[in-house]
């Protein structure tokens, strides 16, 4: 549930090429730092930020001859003061009287692909590489019931992974996919004092 959502907000707004839509009001730019812009706002649970960065390149720019038709990618790094818990088998997370959990997000990684991938199994999958180490990463299935195009997103298989995978980001150059991380200490600060 929370990554339907956040991919919808964000997903069709990055795809825009502004600033994000939030159910409340747009967003705040936080500032630009290098190739990273932090953004606060408010969705339907609270306090929002994040930063985005678009790749410096995307491989390949053609198939068979013909340009690649795509939404443009993304990549992000999210907070959240309040969001749905999700449970290992994907399912929202219940109290035992049947009621919501909710929880602080911090240091969600999603990346927003342009165009739709096979969702994970035993025989697929995605990652995410810095300095030489790989980080699993998942899709899943798009829901044809819903505007919002989760087929277009990938997260960190495992939430654990998410706080190791920001600080090798904020110590690299370059990850494996090409996205610079010139800016992206300061745009995490940004957004670390704004939903502390």
């Amino acid at each position: 549930m929370r990554r339907r959502v956040l991919t919808g907000l964000l997903a069709t707004a990055l795809c825009l090429g502004a600033a994000p839509v939030f159910a409340q009001a747009a967003p705040t730019n936080l500032g630009t730092f290098k190739a990273w812009t932090s953004w606060q706002g408010q969705d339907d649970y609270g306090k929002i930020c994040f930063i985005s960065a678009a790749p410096d390149s995307s491989e390949p720019t053609q198939v068979n001859g013909k340009p690649i038709n795509r939404d443009p990618p993304h990549f992000l790094i999210i907070h959240r003061d309040k969001a749905p818990a999700i449970n290992a088998d994907g399912t929202a997370a219940k109290d035992k009287n049947g009621n919501p959990v909710f929880r602080k997000v911090r240091n969600e990684v999603q990346t927003l692909i342009g165009y739709p991938m096979q969702p994970t199994s035993d025989s697929f999958s995605h990652s995410a590489d810095i300095d030489g180490k790989s980080y699993p990463m998942k899709s899943i299935q798009d829901d044809p019931a819903t505007p919002i195009k989760d087929n277009e997103a990938a997260w960190l298989a495992s939430m654990d992974d998410e706080a190791g995978f920001v600080a090798a980001m904020k110590k690299g150059t370059k990850t494996a996919d090409t996205y610079s991380l010139g800016g992206v200490t300061a745009a995490m600060d940004a957004i670390d004092k704004a939903c502390p």
